[in-house]
């Protein structure tokens, strides 16, 4: 709490062999891998849980709940973080459709927030210093390395061929080629979103938009829209959508220009509070672009999922996840444009709900992330 004849459009735009990626905040059209899917890709609950190259197990489980939606689909994020969830170390990988869940052991205590797909590789940093490579062909960690105490949010720069990890004090970014530090902000924060040739690093607890230069990691300028628990950017309009926990403000910014567009307030958006969390009567979580761009999807503490719609820049509807009392938090849209897969924190238990009745259609007891993506085999 506190991111390929015919033509696919990924959340985020990166080359992936056999998978199309959604729901990390980027939308975008990409031409096709050059790539060849391999065998293993078109099942990425397939693999059999052999040792990994660090020593650790896979585990598989079957859940009594089994989600409900495009098959092809695969649900990918780190195991929850406290209250609701342990912060126990695991990225988890969700088949749809199938009974099985894939719990791949990161070390213990181990506490994640965002991952990062690029490549078929998951990127997944802790707040304990180390961030972990898992393959999601062989389902093992296959490499950790160093980096810093707090980091726990995931970010692919593809145009720079970066990776972004944003804690707290800092962002650092590494080369994806041999992950390497490039540079390093001495500001941090719990948003980062990547539009063109920069990153916009929000806070929650401050009044600013920090625009980073992704050529150097240099502070260039600020953007007067704070507080923001997430971020993302519509590569279809090139617009950047910002959050407010607190007051349900979403601010909507030329990405070309960081002029302020638009700030729509929505109730449910608003209200969350950190001095009693699990009793607020809103927020926002985490905000994601459907697969065509025209659509912004915000996970809330109110128990709805908000709808912008991104031509417009206005609030469409909610979608009322109508479980007692529900707390959302992660949230995927299927790369369809289908179904919407979003953790119920207060339920410990992931919802699938079809988009064309706005209902729920499955629910998988046990299965929480405060940060979803999905990806499609």
């Amino acid at each position: 709490m506190s991111s390929l004849k015919p033509r696919f459009r990924w959340l985020v735009p990166v080359a992936m062999s056999g998978f199309v990626l959604s729901g990390c905040g980027v939308a975008a059209t990409k031409t096709q891998s050059s790539m060849k899917p391999t065998t293993t890709s078109t099942n990425v609950a397939s693999a059999s849980g052999n040792n990994s190259t660090m020593g650790s197990h896979t585990s598989r489980t079957s859940s009594s709940g089994t989600l409900t939606g495009v098959q092809s689909d695969v649900l990918i994020g780190a195991a929850a973080s406290p209250p609701n969830g342990v912060g126990n170390g695991q990225l988890l990988i969700d088949s749809i459709g199938t009974a099985s869940l894939l719990k791949i052991p990161l070390s213990t205590g181990a506490n994640a927030f965002q991952v990062a797909i690029d490549k078929n590789m998951v990127y997944v940093p802790t707040l304990q210093g180390t961030t972990y490579v898992v393959s999601l062909i062989s389902h093992k960690v296959i490499k950790q390395f160093a980096s810093p105490k707090g980091g726990r949010i995931a970010t692919i720069d593809p145009a720079n061929n970066l990776l972004l990890v944003t804690g707290s004090q800092n962002v650092t970014a590494y080369s994806l080629a041999n992950l390497h530090q490039l540079w390093q902000t001495n500001q941090g924060g719990n948003a980062l979103s990547v539009a063109g040739s920069s990153a916009y690093l929000s806070n929650n607890l401050t009044n600013d938009t920090l625009v980073i230069d992704l050529a150097n990691g240099h502070i260039v300028s600020s953007i007067p829209v704070g507080h923001i628990e997430d971020s993302v950017y519509d590569n279809e309009y090139h617009t950047l959508w910002f959050a407010n926990w607190s007051t349900g403000d979403m601010t909507i910014v030329n990405a070309k220009t960081n002029a302020i567009l638009k700030v729509i307030q929505e109730k449910g958006g608003g209200g969350f509070t950190m001095a009693n969390m699990m009793n607020s009567s809103g927020g926002f979580m985490q905000i994601t672009v459907g697969p065509t761009g025209q659509h912004v999807y915000a996970a809330s503490f109110s128990g709805n999922i908000l709808v912008y719609n991104a031509t417009t820049n206005t609030f469409d509807k909610n979608i009322a996840v109508n479980l007692p009392m529900a707390k959302l938090s992660g949230i995927a849209i299927d790369p369809s444009d289908q179904y919407a897969y979003t953790t119920v924190e207060s339920h410990r238990e992931t919802v699938s709900i079809s988009l064309k009745t706005d209902h729920i259609v499955s629910i998988a007891p046990d299965l929480l992330s405060n940060r979803w993506v999905v990806v499609s085999r």
